[in-house]
């Protein structure tokens, strides 16, 4: 039940009628039968898993606040573990089982034929992070231990963010949802703009560019010389359509039901170097791996050196998280790779030059390092990132770039111009609270045109992650 679905739209609209006139209590109740029922329709098997794992964090939970010091760090160790080995299980186990595989075909001898089938849970890296960031915060008393269980369910199954984010603090999200919300009218209408606002541009923007990659990137063996150069900010424009989409629907879903969840994108694509853009792509998760990976290996308080090799573990793990491929573990040693480069050119003075020349030369040259890194998603062997650099060393002709791409990106483009011009914290569309009826149309238009848009309707990007 895609956000950008018909079905959603007419279950959604029916569940917030309901809600909107409902007490405190009866809204909580019903957020969780809905978390339910929206999770549940991606697979039975999925909606076991993920309660197994939220009734597993719970108990853990609790037992860590009344157990003494020694006890409390054995079971902090034993839940932080088990959260990993669950994730690597049913994420992992088959590219393990891959590689194994590779190696005997190596050494001459027969792959192995036979394959587990394991059921892979959509959302699972995400709320699996959510689990272990509680676990983290109860363990170091940032926050107290959750004993409402229904609080708690809910917690991992508030339905906005459940399948692609962002990873919300327990501190943030827990907070919101034992406290009695008020919905004010300029919440809904913010709300209901940016969910309109992220079907468009995923329905859009990143449903056509996804078609126009997979015609173009079937294999990286049959490509025309140079054509790398275009595909890959087609891919990048692809993703953050997508991924800024849903982000855009979870807010404004959640703004509606009364709770701000934290913004997952600002504007990455004006980042002059790459240590300013991943503080502005999927900050729910590049924030959760400083916190809770970076600093607890020690951050930068251990020299330069120290620093880095902290930087480059935390970018192979984010590599990981992303997919058990060999293209991912390539992708995140490669950024990681980038993201020291430039932090050793600043270290030794070679970044201070500050004006519109440099800053410009950054911007572009941040951005094709990051789009070009979005090809290594799509490999399937290693050797293959050979192919991708023997196809960027031709230069692409005038008839291979399409246009017409500029005409389908030309709305995002435009509307983050409007929030860099006016240096938003979070996406907005200034709407106040007169008059309705302009904003209303807006709407409406946004809505129609994503329902009845002449494109067939994808899976989000990050689903696979």
């Amino acid at each position: 039940m895609l956000f950008n679905s018909l079905t959603f739209l007419l279950h959604f609209f029916v569940f917030y009628l309901i809600y909107y006139y409902s007490s405190f209590r009866i809204r909580k109740l019903l957020l969780l039968i809905f978390g339910i029922y929206f999770y549940s329709q991606w697979g039975i098997g999925g909606t076991i898993l993920l309660f197994a794992s939220i009734l597993f964090n719970y108990t853990i939970g609790i037992l860590i606040d009344r157990s003494s010091l020694a006890r409390k760090k054995h079971l902090f160790v034993f839940g932080i573990v088990s959260n990993v080995l669950y994730l690597a299980v049913f994420k992992y186990f088959l590219f393990v089982w891959g590689v194994l595989s590779d190696i005997r075909i190596e050494f001459g001898e027969t792959p192995i034929q036979w394959k587990p089938n394991i059921l892979l849970p959509i959302g699972i890296s995400f709320y699996t992070f959510h689990n272990i960031s509680y676990l983290i915060e109860v363990y170091d008393k940032r926050i107290m231990v959750c004993k409402n269980i229904f609080t708690f369910i809910l917690y991992d199954l508030f339905f906005p963010l459940l399948l692609l984010g962002p990873i919300e603090r327990p501190g943030n999200l827990i907070p919101q949802i034992e406290a009695e919300r008020k919905i004010s009218k300029g919440m809904i209408w913010n709300g209901l703009s940016l969910f309109c606002f992220g079907v468009f541009i995923k329905s859009s923007i990143a449903d056509p560019l996804s078609r126009y990659v997979e015609i173009h990137v079937s294999s990286f063996t049959s490509l025309e010389p140079g054509i790398l150069w275009i595909i890959a900010p087609t891919i990048a424009f692809q993703v953050y359509a997508d991924f800024f989409g849903y982000s855009l629907c979870a807010m404004g879903l959640a703004e509606m039901l009364g709770f701000e969840l934290m913004n997952n994108f600002k504007r990455p694509f004006f980042s002059s170097n790459p240590s300013e853009f991943w503080s502005k792509w999927h900050i729910s998760l590049s924030t959760w791996l400083r916190d809770y990976v970076y600093i607890k290996l020690g951050g930068n308080r251990h020299g330069f050196f120290r620093e880095n090799i902290n930087l480059m573990l935390v970018w192979f793990l984010t590599g990981i998280w992303h997919g058990a491929g060999y293209g991912f573990i390539i992708w995140g040693f490669y950024l990681g790779v980038c993201l020291i480069l430039y932090r050793v050119l600043k270290h030794i003075g070679l970044t201070k030059f500050q004006n519109k020349i440099f800053t410009g030369l950054g911007i572009v040259f941040t951005f094709y390092t990051f789009s070009l890194g979005l090809l290594l998603f799509r490999i399937t062997a290693p050797s293959e990132s050979l192919l991708i650099l023997k196809n960027l060393k031709s230069i692409p002709t005038l008839q291979q770039i399409p246009f017409s791409l500029f005409f389908i990106i030309f709305p995002l483009l435009v509307f983050d111009l409007w929030q860099e011009w006016k240096q938003t914290e979070r996406p907005t569309f200034f709407i106040s609270t007169k008059p309705y009826f302009v904003s209303a149309i807006l709407v409406f238009c946004f809505f129609w045109f994503s329902i009845v848009s002449p494109f067939g309707k994808e899976d989000f990007f990050y689903f696979q992650f």
